[in-house]
């Protein structure tokens, strides 16, 4: 469609009521909307990935965390 074909559409929808014109501005929007991408396919049960969370040691002290998470910045920030 060349423009002087869409200044002729525009002339002709502007006569027409607001609930048409928004009517048809919605449809027109509708057609270039693209398809939902479906969500993924559960691969893994959470059986599974506990299984792979799981740590054959006791878990971090408190203080093991805060000295983690401040090697994790200085790797990080510097």
């Amino acid at each position: 469609m060349d423009s002087k074909e869409m200044l002729e559409v525009l002339q002709r929808v502007k006569t027409w009521k607001p609930e048409v014109r928004i009517d048809l501005a919605r449809q027109i929007l509708e057609t270039l909307v693209s398809p939902q991408i479906p969500p993924p396919t559960r691969t893994m049960s959470p059986e599974d990935i506990f299984g792979i969370l799981k740590t054959d040691g006791p878990p971090p002290t408190d203080e093991e965390c805060k000295k983690i998470i401040e090697e994790e910045r200085m790797k990080k920030y510097g």
